[in-house]
């Protein structure tokens, strides 16, 4: 809320021009995603019967909707379209409603009564040992807090053996065999948080995607016919709806005294050839496939983000597009490949006719991935980080820009590996074997990070050029900096040096070459850029 504080509001209360809502923030960064998407899918198909969009000879009229719409949403004011379609759909969001349970199949159940735990619908409660805050043992949840973690399940829900739910044929023995995680795990979540929650969905929505008459029948679970334990007839996703609200999982929830103390969790429909081509998602990236690929039919899947360095890798995923940059700086792209596709999202906010809705405020870009064990089978771990990038660069469509904004992280990742090798030549001086010292890499990228946000936020779109050549100088700086001080601890042997045969030569290796190699591997590295004499534009 403006004021700071948490409060839980119900779905028709985001919209009632009472309540200012500045973000979702519940359980988990994924549970957060999970139920933004939710709501974005209820935003899009409230307006989707907008009279703004009801004229399909107006070229113009998808950008007068969002013109409108974030207008609306930058006041405040009550959104009367979206609550009129919650009020024609308010059955379906009840989670306690006896035919239509919201997510829920009523009769869900298996040939011995399964029961799990709550727990089962609670990652990061999956274990024996977790505790509430207040250190008693999950054994139940609130209904608010169930509605949340259920809308979780069917997005990011592993794969594994399942309850073998009564009634669905693909049950052997009693159990319901892997069918892959849920859809949203497999992709590489972009949020563009704007000023509000309000702000926030219409800078998530490219209405060109979303909102044109070809996706009529793109249904959000809530408006198809209840499921049952059973597989959907069809399930190739019909459109950006459909996904967002994709039912990977049947689920039942059992309430005791008001409380939901324990689940049943089965499978749902299956997302076709792991996502293969599968691009109606606005919120991911997307990266093509070489191996699946055959002449005159790419093949693309949803992309997650890196596990490791994400806030290193994570401008790749957002400016590497066809139209300004096909390929990754220094890289080269197999014959016949195509680029990737950046979400939907961002190549949106690109196109708007009215640059001047967004102001050169930096905008906060969120990223959230789930990376899964082996065979998706259990949740590894969460990737989940926030950046700060003005309008301009975010939406920029200068080549020249956005090689040097990858270029930054490529060379302060590459600076972070010379100094890993100079720590092992450390080692290597004072007597030990040579072993590449990935920690003290890390710790390189550590250290640079807040600098790299800062950055970030101060590039000179107009001259990227000297920005990059400000922030090398940086890099080069702080790791002979990390370096020094490495080498004043290095002790006698190393100082010393010692004499290792190198391919049949012989070459001294002390704490003193060491640091010279670096010196000179950093300047090779890190050169300062020929300043072009044409600005970039965006």
């Amino acid at each position: 809320m403006p004021d700071g504080s948490s409060q839980e509001l119900s779905l028709r209360e985001l919209f009632d021009g009472e309540h200012h809502a500045l973000r979702v923030r519940g359980d988990s960064p994924t549970q957060d995603y999970a139920v933004l998407r939710l709501v974005l899918a209820i935003t899009w198909r409230a307006h989707r019967t907008d009279e703004v969009l009801a004229d399909v000879h107006d070229p113009y009229r998808f950008d007068d909707w969002w013109e409108e719409t974030f207008a609306q949403a930058r006041s405040g004011a009550r959104d009367e379209v979206v609550l009129e379609y919650l009020e024609q759909h308010a059955e379906r969001f009840d989670l306690l409603h006896p035919q239509t349970p919201f997510l829920q199949v009523p009769d869900l159940d298996t040939a011995k009564s399964t029961r799990l735990p709550v727990r089962r619908i609670v990652p990061e409660a999956e274990q024996d040992y977790f505790t509430t805050r207040a250190g008693h043992e999950l054994d139940s949840l609130t209904l608010a807090e169930a509605a949340r973690w259920s809308v979780h399940l069917q997005a990011y829900d592993y794969s594994g053996i399942k309850s073998g739910a009564l009634g669905d044929p693909r049950v052997k023995g009693g159990r319901g065999y892997p069918i892959g995680q849920g859809w949203t795990g497999l992709t590489g979540g972009v949020v563009v948080h704007g000023r509000s929650l309000r702000e926030t969905l219409v800078l998530n929505t490219p209405a060109r995607l979303v909102m044109s008459t070809d996706t009529a029948a793109d249904l959000p679970a809530w408006e198809r016919q209840p499921d049952d334990a059973t597989e959907r007839p069809s399930t190739a996703p019909t459109g950006p709806c459909d996904l967002l609200t994709w039912q990977s999982r049947r689920l039942r929830l059992f309430v005791e005294d008001g409380r939901v103390t324990s689940v049943l969790v089965s499978n749902g429909d299956k997302i076709p050839e792991a996502g293969a081509n599968i691009l109606a998602d606005p919120m991911t990236p997307y990266r093509y496939s070489a191996n699946k690929s055959k002449k005159g039919s790419p093949v693309f899947y949803p992309r997650p983000h890196d596990a490791e360095q994400t806030v290193w890798r994570s401008l790749e995923p957002l400016l590497v597009r066809e139209g300004v940059i096909v390929d990754l700086p220094g890289g080269g792209r197999a014959k016949g490949a195509q680029p990737p596709k950046a979400p939907a999202t961002i190549t949106a906010l690109t196109e708007l006719r009215n640059e001047g809705l967004l102001t050169e405020e930096p905008l906060t870009v969120e990223l959230v991935s789930v990376h899964y064990g082996p065979q998706a089978a259990s949740v590894s771990h969460v990737v989940s980080t926030l950046l700060e990038l003005p309008r301009s660069v975010l939406t920029s469509r200068s080549p020249q820009l956005t090689e040097v904004l990858l270029s930054a992280g490529r060379g302060a990742r590459e600076a972070s590996v010379r100094y890993g090798r100079y720590v092992g030549n450390l080692l290597t001086a004072a007597g030990g074997d040579y072993v590449y010292q990935a920690e003290a890499a890390a710790g390189v990228l550590d250290t640079l990070e807040p600098a790299f946000r800062s950055w970030l936020v101060t590039v000179d779109t107009q001259d990227p050029d000297g920005s990059l050549a400000t922030w090398f100088r940086l890099v080069e700086h702080q790791v002979l900096d990390m370096a020094a001080t490495r080498l004043s601890g290095a002790g006698p042997k190393a100082l010393a040096g010692r004499v290792v045969d190198q391919g049949g030569s012989s070459r001294i290796i002390s704490a003193g070459t060491a640091f010279q190699r670096l010196q000179h591997d950093l300047h090779a590295l890190l050169p300062q850029p020929v300043l072009n004499k044409e600005k970039a534009h965006d």
